[in-house]
């Protein structure tokens, strides 16, 4: 089984619609890995996208970099994570080519990362859902905004500690 796979641009495009807050304008997907992890090029290099923890990071300045990291016995373990898809394949869970695996239910949502856990979803479901969880979750992260203060903000003053809540412009 292939490490890294291509897909049609269609199933990208769906799958990739529920990343678009981890601003993903410019960057083409050219690839995923068996876990649905997206490899994506743009003009400032590649970027890997983290299904699991929800992050999109400029790794790879050129693809000569990104080839012999994932190459190296710590890019297949961290990023491919090999050892994962060979358990999955022990317990027979292997995707077909228009899918990947996730794990049921999701890392973020408390679930394992284990080859046991792991279930084959067609890609673009398979980002969408992902990139849909992480969403929310950071979503119910993010502190509600006080309706005491609707139209004004807080402001703190190094010298005086608090100072008087003051309306925005």
């Amino acid at each position: 089984m292939e490490h890294l796979r291509p897909f049609a641009p269609e199933a990208f495009e769906y799958g990739l619609a529920a990343w678009s807050w981890l601003g993903l304008r410019g960057k083409n997907p050219r690839f995923a890995t068996v876990f649905g992890d997206v490899l994506l090029e743009s003009l400032d290099g590649w970027w890997f996208l983290d299904t699991v923890e929800g992050t999109l990071e400029l790794r790879w300045h050129t693809a000569v970099e990104l080839s012999a990291e994932l190459d190296s016995p710590e890019g297949r373990q961290e990023l491919l994570l090999e050892d994962l898809v060979m358990e999955a394949a022990e317990h027979g869970v292997v995707p077909a080519a228009d899918e990947v695996l996730t794990f049921m239910p999701h890392p973020a949502l408390g679930g394992r990362l284990r080859g046991d856990c792991a279930v084959p979803v067609r890609l673009e479901l398979a980002l969408r859902m992902c990139g849909e969880v992480h969403q929310q979750a950071r979503r119910a992260a993010a502190p509600a905004p006080s309706p005491l203060l609707l139209g004004h903000s807080l402001s703190v003053s190094a010298r005086s500690g608090l100072e008087d809540a003051r309306p925005r412009l």
